[in-house]
């Protein structure tokens, strides 16, 4: 990219190719309720033009939705505010789009950039609202068993780095941590992942294991358990740990750094 270029709209052209398979169906009414909830929190502007659209169009659609009908009535609506948007800018502002706004950026472009980030932002709205229909009860069940284990052991650990445990010289041994306290709905990225949790203690990628890969960081505990670490692996990965270098210039204030690592 040049100086003079604008960055890519990244996902610009993106859509999803496939339906989800739904738990339970969506009641029209409570997706436009979502809909709107969503555009009053992040695109406030479009908020009377969405909700036009949608009512434009509901009309034709089910009560409620299944996996495929909701697929294809997100397309069609992403489409139709496609369509709308080109259609009020050169209604209400004709003559005005080739002008610049900024040096060497028309209003046209400036206006066809927005319009492409908004976009993307309803296709992903609308194909997470999808994706939450399609969320099944024992998938709620693990992800609540693993919030609630993270929990415990972010309890425990947090109490050996708080109030110490006595050591053999007859010190302390303690530190700091950064809490994975309301953190703990991260487990349910591993959803969405390839697990293998039986995998031997020594399987490496391609060698005995197959599964995906994450890179748990401060606060990720939960994703380490739900991806199959044990809490002896965490209490290990945590309280093995030499003390962190990163102390400010104050002896022993690094601490040892509560995330999954060495």
């Amino acid at each position: 990219m040049s100086q003079g270029d604008l960055p890519e709209i990244y996902g610009a052209k993106w859509a999803p190719v496939e339906p989800l398979e739904f738990f339970q169906p969506l009641p029209k009414a409570a997706a436009r309720s979502e809909v709107l909830s969503y555009l009053a929190q992040q695109h406030d502007a479009h908020l009377f033009f969405v909700a036009s659209v949608w009512d434009r169009m509901i009309d034709a659609e089910p009560d409620t939705f299944e996996g495929p009908s909701w697929h294809a009535f997100s397309n069609r609506f992403v489409e139709a505010l496609d369509r709308g948007m080109k259609k009020q800018a050169a209604s209400k502002l004709g003559d005005e789009l080739p002008k610049e706004v900024i040096p060497r950026r028309s209003m046209e472009l400036m206006f066809e950039r927005r319009r492409e980030h908004f976009l993307v932002d309803m296709r992903l709205m609308m194909r997470r609202l999808g994706h939450y229909m399609a969320v099944t009860v024992s998938q709620r069940l693990e992800w609540q068993q693993m919030m609630t284990r993270t929990r415990c052991l972010d309890d425990a650990l947090k109490a050996i780095f708080t109030d110490g445990v006595e050591t053999p010289d007859g010190g302390l041994f303690g530190g700091k941590g950064f809490r994975s306290t309301w953190q703990e709905a991260v487990v349910a990225v591993a959803t969405a992942l390839q697990r293998q949790p039986d995998a031997p203690r020594d399987a490496r990628p391609g060698h005995g294991y197959d599964g995906d890969l994450v890179a748990p960081m401060i606060r990720d505990i939960g994703l380490g358990l739900a991806m199959g670490d044990t809490p002896l692996d965490v209490m290990a990965a945590n309280l093995g740990k030499a003390g962190s270098n990163q102390n400010g210039g104050w002896v022993d204030a690094g601490g040892r750094d509560l995330h999954v690592g060495a």
